[in-house]
């Protein structure tokens, strides 16, 4: 694995570079990288890691977001690509930015991956995001991460993330960004146009793999294939049972069902 490379593009989106292989992709990370900055994260390896195990054999990027709508998120992404064309996985949240990239700018999506994410949340999904707008509205980042992180189907791992949480609590309101601007950004990109992620996605030409779990809390089976359904020739990945905690719980399957599809 190469070093691993942190700080500011010139246009201020934040990112992260790992990873080793002949292949370039560029990562669009969940709804973390709006609640802090990723070139402030005081482990950036660990991101590396992970996505290494999603995309091994790829150099790769991970961008973060600096600005509060969808239209000048996909704007910075697309000054943001460096090598033309790219893989592009949209993790989560990410994936509703990498739908919106792949469908205004086929030119630079060599293959799309959906992870985690579809272009609509599951009923479920949008309780939780209503339970994160309270949170945020309270100033609440105990909450709002517990929210983001007893997702896991394994209970050790959300054992872990219950103790992590109670050992880092004191340092949320330092770590995050303020609760006014990120509830200003989930405003922005949560509001009216949201519900224009499926006209986006009938626009994309790219090769796109859908990938989730059925038992994902904030994205069900029939949001995974009604997204599948939505783009032209776009291949489904289903693994029974699975969370939103997929790409941890199962990283190996899932890079190597992300591998099969580009080759």
């Amino acid at each position: 694995m190469t070093n691993v490379e942190t700080g500011l593009l010139e246009n201020g989106v934040p990112y992260i570079r790992g990873g080793g292989g002949r292949q370039e992709a560029v990562v669009f990370f969940g709804a973390n990288a709006l609640l802090r900055r990723l070139d402030k994260t005081s482990d950036p390896g660990r991101y590396v890691r992970q996505v290494s195990r999603l995309l091994p054999g790829h150099r790769f990027t991970i961008l973060g977001y600096a600005r509060s709508t969808f239209e000048e998120i996909v704007a910075d992404m697309a000054a943001s690509i460096l090598t033309l064309p790219a893989v592009v996985l949209g993790i989560s949240f990410g994936g509703f930015v990498a739908m919106r990239l792949a469908a205004r700018h086929p030119e630079l999506v060599r293959g799309l991956v959906m992870l985690v994410s579809a272009h609509r949340f599951s009923p479920g999904g949008r309780r939780i995001m209503e339970r994160q707008f309270d949170a945020l509205e309270r100033g609440d980042f105990r909450s709002l991460v517990r929210e983001n992180t007893l997702l896991f189907r394994r209970p050790w791992y959300n054992g872990l993330a219950r103790l992590k949480l109670w050992k880092n609590g004191n340092r949320l309101t330092t770590d995050f960004r303020e609760p006014a601007a990120i509830l200003h950004d989930y405003r922005q990109l949560f509001g009216p146009d949201f519900k224009n992620n499926a006209q986006f996605g009938r626009r994309i030409a790219s090769p796109t793999l859908v990938i989730g779990g059925t038992a994902d809390q904030l994205f069900d089976r029939s949001a995974f294939e009604e997204t599948t359904g939505l783009i032209p020739g776009a291949q489904i990945h289903l693994f029974e049972r699975e969370t939103h905690m997929l790409p941890i719980e199962r990283s190996d399957e899932v890079g190597a069902a992300i591998t099969g599809f580009l080759v």
